[in-house]
């Protein structure tokens, strides 16, 4: 069995989405702005020697959270549709060009990041 670029990814995505689908669903009648939060906290068990991750998805009703390196939050506003989206991920410099030399396919999709929190991230 091989695994294609992207698949991890992809399933992940998938999941997550359907975690948020539900909250969001569960919530529709809510008239206030409410927060989703996805995190990542240090689990007692480890695989093969390794640490491992639990993920979360929560939502928050009264207070928004505060932002934290490594956590995602959304703003739900039902009355408008929307869902903005803080993104708190810790980025390490990396040179993307250089998976080319591996095989990878330069592609178009774009991620935008933002933070509140001053220096959160590492720039080249």
């Amino acid at each position: 069995m091989t695994q294609q670029t992207g698949e991890t990814r992809d399933a992940i995505i998938e999941a997550d989405t359907k975690d948020l689908q539900a909250i969001v669903y569960a919530n529709r009648h809510r008239k206030d702005v409410y927060w989703v939060v996805i995190f990542a906290k240090p689990a007692k068990v480890s695989v093969e020697g390794k640490p491992t991750l639990i993920k979360h998805i929560k939502p928050y009703y009264k207070n928004r959270p505060g932002s934290q390196v490594g956590m995602i939050v959304g703003a739900v506003n039902n009355s408008r549709g929307t869902i903005q989206w803080e993104v708190n991920m810790p980025q390490r410099p990396f040179d993307f060009d250089a998976l080319l030399g591996f095989g990878a396919q330069a592609c178009d999709e774009c991620v935008v990041e933002t933070t509140t929190i001053a220096g959160a991230y590492v720039t080249q």
